[in-house]
């Protein structure tokens, strides 16, 4: 899993950049076949990203900006949240001290 959510990423920059060539040439620079790289692109798709090939120059493109994102977003915590946190951390610690 952490390998097809890195080989997206890669896709993302490369697409940012404007600089993926030809699907052979875009399949080459993240080391897959063509018809794997056009399943990743029909993953893309299915995600709404809003991508098009330009002939002119060989390369997929965003039609307007944007940014794949894959990943957890923190959550701003309340001091009683930290203090909740905090006390759960020093009973683990303490129940491990004592199996010790």
């Amino acid at each position: 899993m952490l390998k097809y959510i890195e080989r997206l990423k890669a896709m993302d920059r490369l697409i940012q950049l404007k600089a993926t060539g030809t699907t052979e040439e875009f399949a080459r620079k993240l080391d897959i076949s063509r018809s794997t790289l056009m399943e990743y692109i029909d993953v893309l798709r299915q995600m709404e990203a809003p991508l098009a090939f330009d002939r002119y120059r060989n390369s997929y493109y965003y039609i307007f900006p944007c940014k794949l994102k894959i990943g957890y977003e923190g959550k701003t915590l309340s001091e009683t949240d930290l203090s909740e946190i905090n006390k759960k951390n020093l009973q683990k610690f303490c129940e491990i001290l004592k199996v010790r």
